[in-house]
């Protein structure tokens, strides 16, 4: 025996799944430390990774000018179990 499931039900667990991949989020607080080897740091308690297509503004040029007790804004993307950076901005 078959189970027949509703056409918006499955359509509607489609759209989930495919939001629940990648989601875009934004955080701002105190980098709080800085792991040069994964090319990622932590704010918030999160930790953020780095990529080529990290876009860095506000006086931030590359990964390498980001220091620990700065002020950031991190705009990221969460996928593959991990927090991606997507944007990192300096606060006032």
């Amino acid at each position: 025996m078959r189970a027949s499931i509703p056409a918006a039900w499955s359509l509607g667990g489609l759209l989930l799944l495919v939001v629940g991949n990648a989601t875009a989020n934004d955080i701002e607080g105190e980098i709080a430390s800085i792991n040069d080897d994964d090319s990622a740091f932590t704010v918030q308690g999160i930790e953020f990774f780095t990529d080529d297509d990290t876009d860095y503004n506000d006086g931030l040029n590359r990964f390498e000018d980001l220091a620990v007790g700065q002020r950031v804004e991190v705009d990221f993307e969460y996928r593959d179990e991990r927090h991606f950076a997507t944007e990192i901005e300096l606060e006032d």
